[in-house]
This record gives C-alpha cells, sequence and structure tokens, in this order.
C-alpha cells in the first residue's frame, strides 16, 4: 500500500517538471503565403495585386479547413487594406473559429480577432468592434508585440472617431506606439505620432508640436510623402489654432504649407485643403482660400464627411471679407456641430463594451488562477506525502537490513567459532589431511553461499511485494482516473480521445501509454507495472500499436495527438 502511493506521488510530481511538447503547424497553400507577403508591403500597388490575387482563389479549390480560414483571413484584409467596405462577417468567421478552435497559431487568431473588429466597424457596430480588438490585444499579448500595437491603434482610432472626452483614444495610442517601437515598425510609429500630435493640440501645443516633428522626421527617414505631408498639415493647423492669440504662428503655418505646395502634389486629402483655406484666410488672402476650399468641395460626399471644417474654412473666408454676419452665423452652425459631435451615442456603449470585456477577463483570470493554487497545492501536499512515505520505507528498509546484518553476524561467528574449533583439533591432531582441507574449503564456499542467498532473498520478497501492490493496483483502477484526468489537463486531453477512439484498450495498456506520455523509461515502467524486466515492455508496447492499428510507433502516435 505504501509503496502503492509512493508511486503515485513520483508520477504526480513528474508531471510538475514535464516540458511542454511542440505543437504541429500545417503546410499552408503557397498561393496564400504570397498573397500574405504583398499584404505586409505598404505599397498600395503590392497590396492591390494581393487583393486581385487572393479572389481570385476560389474557397472550393482548397482541400482542407486550415487553407480555407486562411484565405478567409487574407480576403478580409486585403478587402480592408484597400478600402473595399465590407458588408458581412461570414469570411472573417470562419477564420477566427478556426484559429480559436485550433489553438496553435496565436498570431494568426489575433490578426483574425482585429479584421473581425473592422468588420464591424463597417457594418456600425462599433461596440462588437471593440470587444474583438481587446481579444486580439489579450490573444497577442508581449509576445506579439506588433498585432497588440495594431489592436491598439484600432482602438484609439475608434474611440476617436467617436469623439471621446476622456482622452481614452490618447492611452491607447501611446500603448500602440510602444508596442511598435518594441517590433521597430517605422511606418506605425509615424501613423501613432500623427495621431497623438493631433490629438494633443488642444491640450499641449509643446507636446503636440514635439511630436509631430518626430512624426515628420520618421517619415522622411523612409520617404513616406502621405505621412510627410499629414505630419507637416498637422503642424500647419497646429500654428493655425496658435495664430489666433499669436499672429506670428500664421507665418510659420504658411510655410508649412509651402513645404506641402513644393511636393507638387494633387488629389490631396480633403483635410488637407481646408487647411490651406484656413490658413490663407487667417492671412488676409480669402480669394485662395476660396479656391482651395474649391478643392475640398469636389464632391457631395467630402463636404458631407468633413462638413465641420468646410464651414470653419467657410467662416474664416467671411470673416477674412469683413463679413461679420456670415461669418457669426457659420461660426455657430460649427459649435453646434462640433457639439453634436461630441455627444456621439456611440462612445458610451462602446466604453461599456471595453469595460465588460476587462471585467470579464478579470474574473477568467481570478478563476485560473485558483485553479492553478490549487492544483500546485495539491502537488505539494503529494510531495510532502511521498516524501514523508520515502522516509517511512527508508527507516523501514533500513532497519529490516540491520536485523538481517546481526543475523548474518551471528552466523558468521558461529561459524567462525566452527572453523575455529576445527582449526584447534587440526593443530592439536596435527594432521595434514588433503580431504580435511577439501572440507574445510567446501564448508567456507557454502558459507558464502548462505550469505549471498541471505543477500538476495529480501529482494525477491521485494519482487513479490511489488507483483502484489501492482495487482492492487490493478483492483483500484478508480485510482487511475484521477491521474488520467490530470494528464488530459496537461497533454490535450489524449487519454480521454484515446479510450473514446480505442474502446479495445483494457486499463493496464492506458495505464502504459500515460507512463509513455510522461516520458518514463521501459526500466521505470516495467517497476512500476511489477513487470519481470524492460524487453517485457518493449514488447506489449509492440503488441499495443498492433492492437491499436496504428502504422507509427506509440511515441509518434503520442507526439501527433498531443503535448508530450
Amino acid at each position: 500500500m505504501i509503496k502503492y502511493w509512493t508511486h503515485i506521488c513520483l508520477i504526480l510530481t513528474a508531471l510538475v517538471t514535464l516540458l511542454v511538447g511542440c505543437d504541429s503547424v500545417p503546410t499552408y497553400d503557397q498561393r496564400l503565403v504570397q498573397v500574405d507577403s504583398l499584404l505586409n508591403d505598404r505599397t498600395p500597388d503590392k497590396r492591390k495585386v494581393a487583393l486581385e490575387q487572393i479572389e481570385a482563389i476560389a474557397p472550393d479549390e482548397l482541400t482542407n479547413s486550415a487553407d480555407r480560414a486562411y484565405h478567409a483571413l487574407l480576403l478580409t484584409q486585403a478587402r480592408y487594406l484597400n478600402y473595399v467596405r465590407i458588408d458581412s462577417d461570414e469570411d472573417i468567421n470562419i477564420a477566427c473559429n478556426y484559429y480559436e478552435q485550433q489553438g496553435k497559431e496565436p498570431e494568426k487568431l489575433a490578426r483574425a480577432n482585429i479584421f473581425k473588429g473592422t468588420t464591424y466597424e463597417d457594418l456600425n457596430k462599433p461596440d462588437s468592434a471593440m470587444i474583438f480588438y481587446k481579444k486580439a490585444e489579450v490573444t497577442a499579448g508581449d509576445s506579439d508585440p506588433f498585432n497588440r500595437g495594431y489592436a491598439l491603434l484600432r482602438m484609439g482610432k475608434l474611440y476617436n472617431s467617436h469623439h471621446a472626452y476622456d482622452g481614452r483614444d490618447i492611452e491607447k495610442l501611446e500603448l500602440a506606439l510602444e508596442c511598435f517601437r518594441k517590433c521597430n515598425s517605422t511606418f506605425y510609429q509615424i501613423v501613432c505620432l500623427n495621431d497623438l500630435g493631433a490629438l494633443y493640440r488642444p491640450t499641449n501645443k509643446q507636446k503636440a508640436e514635439m511630436t509631430l516633428n518626430d512624426a515628420n522626421e520618421l517619415a522622411r527617414s523612409i520617404n513616406d510623402t502621405a505621412n510627410i505631408i499629414k505630419s507637416t498639415r498637422h503642424l500647419a493647423y497646429l500654428y493655425f489654432m496658435q495664430g489666433v492669440h499669436d499672429r506670428s504662428y500664421n507665418l510659420k503655418a504658411y510655410k508649412k504649407l509651402q513645404e506641402i505646395k513644393s511636393m507638387k502634389l494633387y488629389g490631396l486629402d480633403d483635410n488637407v485643403y481646408t487647411t490651406f483655406a484656413n490658413i490663407y484666410a487667417t492671412m488676409g488672402m480669402p480669394d485662395s482660400a476660396l479656391w482651395y476650399l474649391g478643392l475640398s468641395a469636389h464632391s457631395q460626399d467630402s463636404i458631407y464627411l468633413n462638413s465641420n471644417n468646410y464651414l470653419e474654412s467657410k467662416a474664416q473666408i467671411a470673416k477674412a471679407r469683413g463679413d461679420s454676419l456670415t461669418y457669426l452665423k457659420l461660426s455657430y452652425e460649427c459649435d453646434r456641430k462640433s457639439f453634436s459631435l461630441l455627444n456621439d451615442p456611440d462612445i458610451v456603449n462602446i466604453m461599456y463594451a471595453e469595460l465588460r470585456f476587462d471585467d470579464q477577463y478579470r474574473a477568467e483570470q481570478e478563476k485560473l488562477r485558483q485553479r492553478r493554487n490549487y492544483v500546485l497545492g495539491g502537488i505539494m501536499a503529494l510531495v510532502i506525502l511521498s516524501l514523508l512515505l520515502a522516509a517511512l520505507l527508508f527507516y523501514r528498509r533500513s532497519h529490516r537490513y540491520d536485523r538481517l546484518v546481526i543475523e548474518l553476524k551471528d552466523q558468521s561467528q558461529s561459524q567462525m567459532q566452527d572453523l575455529s574449533g576445527m582449526q584447534q583439533s587440526i593443530n592439536e591432531l596435527q594432521i595434514n589431511d588433503e580431504r580435511l582441507k577439501g572440507f574445510i574449503t567446501s564448508h567456507m564456499s557454502m558459507m558464502r553461499e548462505m550469505i549471498e542467498t541471505c543477500y538476495h532473498e529480501p529482494n525477491n520478497r521485494i519482487a513479490e511485494n511489488m507483483k502484489r501492490i501492482v495487482k492492487f493496483q490493478d483492483s483500484n483502477k478508480d485510482n487511475w482516473v484521477k491521474l488520467y484526468d490530470y494528464i488530459d489537463l496537461e497533454h490535450d486531453n489524449i487519454m480521454t480521445r484515446t479510450r473514446e477512439n480505442y474502446p479495445q484498450l483494457n486499463d493496464r495498456e492506458l495505464l502504459l501509454l500515460a507512463l509513455t506520455c510522461m516520458g518514463y523509461s521501459y526500466i521505470h515502467i516495467a517497476i512500476i507495472m511489477g513487470y519481470s524486466n524492460a524487453t517485457s515492455v518493449s514488447v506489449i508496447k509492440q503488441r499495443l500499436v498492433k492492437k491499436m492499428g496504428l502504422e507509427c510507433t506509440l511515441n509518434e502516435y503520442i507526439q501527433k495527438s498531443g503535448k508530450i
């Protein structure tokens, strides 16, 4: 009984130090890999080619679920990066469900959650988008700073687009910037710096200027014209805002616009043109301002999307022309629109969605922590119990050996006394008979044999006791079920799946599989299961493979089934 519990304790102790095995990752269709590579390129032409290539691949052409999930992810990603509005979450759900169930590719799962969030933004469900951005942040963690940073960037932009009023957008963008710095992503550092610079403008103009200059410098280092223009425009608008109280800043704003004009680019973003119009108006050049305002208003959509900037520019032009009434009317309309934007009803839903996710995540982490503490506490108790039992066994064994030594010592003394008596008789009789010498030699050999027999006999009894213990274990099969449950927890449910798929296996064969999962050697398995030698274990393993109908070894089956 004591030895039985000792073996259980040793087995569970070994599980504590068991290393996590390698999970196999599927090999994907090379066409999909090529599309993924093109999407990683920031060049619009490459991303357009990627969209054309992924749309040319029909899901029916793909032979396995891994390729179909990868295809769904890349299709959604390519459409988003090419500004194609998505009207259904059907494709991205395929990717999210597969990678969540697979559990082997956290990078793709994080990416799938990110683009499920962008899909929900297109579907006008910003609160649902926030939940999946949070999932992506948790999945990526510290080991994947790029996807964590991208998820935080999307959260910051989501808050900003719905006019967050408590600095949540700034907080998310600052965290995203740290992540992109960790993974040395210069492009997305620039994106974060530009957005942060624009957000710092109302409260900290000095910090805004420093941030936008950093963005401009980084953009020039990689020759990113779009972001050079964006950071320059933000700086121009910053100086324009300061020019309301200090006209010297109007000249700085004008110089920034000249930098943009020197690039000789056409078809710029509408915000660039409205910034031009604002600054020219404050410089006292209403005609030039009106001309640039006309460029920004080349479509009704642009007027609608940038109506607040558009109204602000018209107000500044009216002021430059001395039309005070129109200026006051447009300023009032601009303020009214700004106030309505600040009261965006979706912002509350977005904030509550993030809070609910955080509360649920903390609760799940607390449950997991408690579960781990219970498991560790149980293991520690078993370790202490095993040490106590080992000490008890050592004491009993040493006490038994002490008795054996005393018995052998007594026998040796008795034999030595007999030999001494015989030697005295020989000396007294002075007999030099060879037959007597032979008798003495034979008697000494018999003594050695007796000693060796006595030495080995306890081991024989120990072996018999081991067999009885193993039989006792077989009669208490429920005790092994707890061990199998623990192995399932650490080895991806291998014992449960094996029992379901191979009901023909008996309990001792399942025990052999469990001990093999733990990396026990043939000798250890032979001792634990009561076999006579390690060769028996090898033969039984071969029989088990045949019984299961496997085309591989038992160790290969374990590697394919889960963690070893």
